[in-house]
């Protein structure tokens, strides 16, 4: 129940979420890598009316006829739409594409806030819970992006406690329906959001009561079936849209990456990504890729979610909690989050994924962390004579919130340099183009397409992680007169870059260096 202090405090905390939230994002001079240039160019087309439709390819992996590609096939297009809807109302820009996402990121520290009263009814611990989610470390600098962070941790969150409060108004047909929106949201927003429905769904199956009339199923299927219908009314248009243009409602790229042995072949061109190709790699190397992605996704865990100081208490929080349903389903979350980002999506599980995904359990680790917290001072105040209970626990409280004030700058100043320095060189090259009267319908094969198009209006196709041989088939199928590499480009292609090996299918047209002047 909110009371007259709390309406106050969750105003405050709001004001104050979206006052580091902007100031972050005016930090930001542009799109800081691929996934970030694919949305804002996805927003900036839905903006101009021109449609779903990508003008580059940014993957091979469902074979794409050509230019233009149907987009959001691999990615889903909900942070694009909502950027899409301030960009036409704003302008252009990329700090019109943020502020959807500067919004949504003030909100999170909300859901801590009340989560951390509901559990406690302490306002200490609700403030607490939501600082630590304004300055969350390493997550800092990436909620302003329009990218999936800020909408997936927020619709995900929700998702979990509302899912937690079902128990407590039984009768109510709208937390199940609720629920079920908010996981097609996040479904909207990334991939795995599909992850939340079985999630969710056991909700009536954990709760005291539906344990204490387990043979009157008829609510657990009713619950089920609101949550299913919820679900179905964000995600059936899409999937509709889908099977009209591929004939199935989800794309079968995204499997493929199952069968990846190496993360950089999402960008191969001629790669058989099958369950065949993936056993001739040897079950040492697959045991040995899993081992690697389960340590790799726990270190992301510890620094990134728990900014590892948090670690102790969050686990010591989560015991004390385990019984409360909210905190029950967001366990059974990061448990099936890691299992499925380490073992089955192996590279771009720790490549980010799990990253990605994490960001929905911050409101409950965070509330854990300060529930923890105040159980170890109490545990350490009765074996030291002279600790002031309330005190210690103010001050400890105050020290973590300091700890994640630091990290947090930290995180977002390490972040800048690189990330306002991106893909500059795009420009450059658009540039020499223009100059040139290269007809702008050109094709041009780079790194990063939806960069150079966010750069240049061209159209692009990435380099393939293949030789020669491939990188000429992939150029001749989709029309590619221009060849744009970097120090980053494919190992196979590094000699021609480097200028070490020569090929008569290439000529030289320019080359820039590394601080795009022209050699």
């Amino acid at each position: 129940m909110t009371t007259p202090h709390t309406r106050r405090d969750l105003l405050l905390l709001l004001c104050l979420a979206l006052l580091v939230r902007l100031l972050t994002a005016c930090l930001l001079t542009g799109p800081p890598y691929m996934d970030v240039y694919y949305y804002t160019a996805g927003a900036y087309r839905l903006a101009e009316g021109r449609g779903l439709a990508e003008p580059f390819l940014w993957h091979y992996l469902d074979d794409p006829a050509g230019i233009p590609n149907p987009g959001f096939l691999y990615w889903m297009p909900l942070p694009s739409i909502l950027a899409a809807l301030f960009v036409a109302l704003v302008g252009r820009s990329f700090l019109a594409a943020q502020l959807p996402f500067i919004l949504l990121s003030a909100l999170l520290p909300l859901v801590s806030y009340t989560v951390a009263w509901r559990i406690a009814e302490s306002r200490r611990h609700a403030w607490a819970a939501g600082l630590l989610t304004i300055f969350s470390g390493f997550f800092t600098p990436f909620w302003v992006l329009p990218e999936t962070f800020a909408p997936f941790a927020l619709f995900g969150s929700l998702a979990l406690w509302l899912s937690g409060k079902e128990t407590e108004t039984p009768a109510s047909c709208f937390l199940p329906l609720a629920s079920g929106l908010l996981v097609g949201l996040t479904h909207l927003t990334r991939a795995d959001g599909l992850l939340l429905l079985p999630v969710v769904a056991l909700a009536p199956l954990l709760s005291s009561q539906s344990r204490a009339r387990r043979k009157v199923w008829s609510s657990v299927v009713g619950n089920w079936s609101l949550l299913l219908l919820g679900y179905l009314l964000v995600m059936a248009p899409w999937f509709i849209r889908n099977i009209s243009l591929i004939g199935a409602p989800l794309s079968p790229a995204g499997t493929k990456t199952l069968w990846l042995t190496d993360y950089d072949d999402i960008f191969c061109y001629n790669c058989d990504l099958t369950l065949r190709s993936y056993l001739a790699w040897g079950w040492p190397n697959i045991l040995q890729s899993k081992l690697f992605a389960l340590w790799t996704n726990f270190q992301r865990l510890l620094a990134e979610d728990l900014m590892v100081f948090l670690l102790p208490f969050s686990i010591i929080g989560l015991y004390r909690l385990r019984r409360r349903l909210s905190f029950a389903l967001s366990l059974v979350y990061l448990s099936l989050i890691y299992s499925v980002h380490s073992l089955a999506f192996t590279f771009p599980g720790w490549r980010g994924g799990f990253f990605h995904s994490s960001g929905v359990l911050l409101p409950f680790l965070h509330t854990a962390a300060v529930v923890g917290l105040d159980a170890s001072v109490r545990w350490a105040a009765r074996r030291r004579r002279g600790w002031n209970l309330r005190q210690a626990q103010a001050v400890f409280t105050a020290g973590i919130v300091v700890l994640a004030i630091t990290l947090s700058t930290y995180g977002l100043l390490s972040k800048l340099p690189a990330w306002n320095n991106s893909e500059q060189i795009y420009h450059t090259v658009g540039d020499w183009l223009t100059v040139r009267e290269v007809p702008d319908d050109t094709v041009v094969m780079a790194r990063n397409p939806p960069g150079f198009w966010y750069h240049t209006a061209r159209p692009a196709v990435v380099v393939p992680n293949e030789g020669v041989e491939g990188l000429l088939e992939a150029a001749a199928r989709y029309h590619v007169e221009y060849l744009l590499l970097d120090q980053n480009c494919p190992r196979s292609l590094r000699p021609l870059y480097a200028g070490e090996e020569q090929d008569a299918h290439f000529v030289e047209a320019a080359s820039w260096g590394e601080e795009g002047n022209r050699r």
